[in-house]
């Protein structure tokens, strides 16, 4: 049996909340501007299921998700991160570092 090479990744508590914030409001978006999951998901060229799980907050969303997002839907990318510094502690140096740790040897 061969050793994992990479340590399991756990979401931070931050994460989870900062997932589910910005599901909500993506959901909100796209229900104000009636546009079905799948729709959304056949522009982004993704499934409409990965879109549920945004607004579920089970996957978080990567940069460039992002403004795609923010672009389809015509807002600013910051409309989807309102109030997030206050809501949500950003990680430390020393959790940045731990995790890139896991791709060490690679």
């Amino acid at each position: 049996m061969e050793t994992r090479k990479y340590k399991s990744y756990v979401k931070t508590d931050e994460e989870n909340k900062l997932n589910t914030f910005i599901g909500k409001r993506l959901k909100q978006i796209r229900n104000n501007r009636k546009i079905t999951q799948t729709r959304l998901a056949k522009e982004l060229n993704i499934s409409f299921q990965q879109i549920g799980k945004y607004e579920k907050g089970q996957n978080g969303l990567n940069a460039i998700r992002l403004v795609e997002l923010s672009t389809y839907l015509k807002v600013p990318y910051a409309d989807l991160l309102p109030e997030l510094l206050g809501e949500v502690k950003l990680p430390d140096d020393s959790s940045v570092s731990s995790h890139s740790e896991s791709f060490e040897n690679v």
